[in-house]
């Protein structure tokens, strides 16, 4: 048997440097004569049609092992031994669950947007989907996102994917909101993953950036009295391993190596992470960081909670609904400005309270029209029975917010698909539905009137809807202590609301639009319900 069909038949496909040596150790031969011998390989010996390893190394197979388990198992491994960017971004996206968007590939890549002497990020990305280790789709519930198309070196894991990215940005929100009170980057430049921001540093892009002032960044090497940066990355992951931080290791140095940007102080967030990960990452100079560490055990087991409690939502809330009240008490913690997790606790809320009226309940189901491929989502469908069903959409604000008029609009916008979509379940064909808007907040006089005029002309499918006090109300009528008491502190009886409310009865001036100016009589929402806030023509 020729020396390289044995080799490979042993150990497998692999590095051509590798076969050099054992052909040099076992065989005897010198490395010119090994470096021929490869050169000249023919089949059933193959070598991958263009190179993923440095220095333009093959990767080499016989023809059987082409698509098994250890060609992809092997192929994996050999970028990894390479420290290959190919292999960071296989693994970034391992780290996101196997399926990441599109224009957040750029992030988990650990390659620059654009660098000289440096391959960029869309064009791993092409290598990789040309190797057939990655794929590129469109979902009609995710949009165009990248994710593993072998099973070899990764699970896929869609189910999990939006919920992810919800828990991932409620971190954010709490990095942010912990960063801005530490004074690590500027107060109002930070933005987040989600927001309409680049978030590039240099040619990196991350999920968090933020221009810094402090001394030990701002006096870099070549930038004496410049500005460095707070970068961050975050992952709902339950623990990350050595090979998955690689990607923001490659990222952090050559940011380090270059002398255009200034310092960055990088922070990689998770659940957890392995021993060898904190060992790497620590040698590299990263902060590693947990939710426990940054907000306390009790809010970091809640985060690493809300990841299976949003994923299985439905059926938590209809069977062990002490747990959806215990973890909105904890996750209140973290509050703070963090907007991704208001939403988020308010709809859990309002889930937790309606589903005690009886019926089943489901958690942000995608509604979709066959006829003109219009998508919305539902928040809270509960259906009581074949006959009797209500679509819930929460709005959930900071104490002071309103739902404004143009919210109210693309809500009713979005009815006609949700009702197509519940009509087109076989169970629901018959019917009698109803939509109800819910918020934690209260509505601009404008977005009242126009509820209450849709209100009357709207029987068939009626509406309704509820603020803050109602739903305060309605919880307390439910003797749910605990997510009452979580409400009042969450949403209610904010510190921010009851210092306006001192300063208002003591005539203090503010400026805000909750005051109502002497000769103002724009309606204002009452707890008694939608039916009792007056129209344009009734308030005159």
């Amino acid at each position: 048997m020729d020396p390289l069909t044995h080799l490979l038949t042993r150990y497998g496909p692999t590095r051509s440097s590798r076969l050099s040596e054992i052909l040099q150790a076992e065989f005897g031969a010198t490395a010119e004569a090994a470096r021929k011998r490869l050169s000249r390989a023919k089949p059933p010996v193959r070598s991958f049609p263009f190179s993923l390893l440095p220095k333009r190394e093959a990767f080499m197979y016989l023809e059987d092992d082409r698509g098994t388990d250890r060609y992809w198992t092997n192929f994996h491994d050999a970028l990894r031994e390479t420290d290959s960017v190919y292999a960071a971004a296989i693994d970034g996206v391992i780290a996101r669950g196997g399926i990441v968007a599109v224009d957040e590939f750029a992030v988990i890549s650990g390659a620059p947007n654009q660098q000289r002497r440096h391959v960029p990020a869309n064009l791993v990305l092409d290598r990789l989907c040309r190797a057939g280790f990655l794929r590129t789709r469109n979902i009609i519930d995710f949009g165009d996102v990248v994710e593993l198309a072998r099973e070899e070196i990764g699970h896929v894991d869609r189910t999990a994917y939006p919920v992810r990215q919800t828990v991932e940005a409620v971190i954010l929100d709490g990095v942010r909101e912990w960063a801005r009170k530490l004074g690590l980057a500027s107060y109002n430049s930070i933005a987040i993953r989600g927001e309409d921001h680049p978030r590039l540093v240099g040619p990196y892009k991350w999920d968090l950036t933020g221009p810094s002032y402090l001394l030990p960044l701002r006096e870099g090497r070549d930038m004496p009295r410049g500005q460095g940066f707070l970068v961050a990355d975050a992952f709902a992951s339950e623990m990350l391993d050595q090979h998955q931080i690689r990607y923001i290791i490659r990222k952090a140095a050559a940011l380090r190596a270059t002398t255009k940007v200034g310092r960055v102080l990088p922070l990689i967030l998770a659940l957890s992470f392995t021993g060898d990960a904190l060992t790497a990452g620590h040698k590299a100079g990263l902060v590693m960081a947990t939710p426990a560490n940054l907000f306390g055990r009790r809010v970091g087991h809640a985060l690493g909670d809300l990841l299976t409690t949003l994923t299985k939502a439905a059926e938590i809330v209809a069977a062990n609904p002490d747990k959806l009240a215990v973890m909105i008490e904890d996750l209140s913690d973290i509050e703070g400005a963090a907007g991704n997790l208001r939403g988020i606790l308010f709809e859990l809320m309002v889930a937790y309270l309606v589903r005690q009226d009886g019926g089943s309940i489901d958690l942000g189901r995608k509604a979709y029209d066959p006829e003109t491929g219009e998508e919305a989502d539902i928040d809270i469908l509960l259906v009581k029975s074949k006959d009797r069903c209500v679509a819930y959409e929460c709005k959930g604000k900071s104490p002071d917010g309103r739902v404004t008029l143009q919210e109210v609009e693309d809500w009713l916008r979005r009815l006609p698909i949700f009702r197509k979509y519940i009509r087109n379940r076989h169970s629901l064909g018959e019917a009698d539905i109803s939509f109800e808007l819910w918020t934690s907040g209260d509505y601009e006089p404008d977005a009242l009137a126009k509820l209450q005029h849709e209100k009357r002309v709207r029987t068939k499918t009626p509406i309704d809807c509820k603020n803050g006090e109602q739903v305060r109300d309605f919880s307390k009528r439910l003797k749910e202590t605990r997510v009452t008491k979580a409400f009042d502190e969450h949403f209610f009886k904010h510190p921010v609301v009851k210092w306006a409310g001192d300063h208002i009865a003591s005539g203090s001036p503010l400026s805000t639009s909750r005051r109502r100016k002497p000769g103002n009589d724009a309606p204002k929402s009452s707890a008694a319900g939608l039916e009792h806030i007056p129209t344009p023509t009734e308030a005159g």
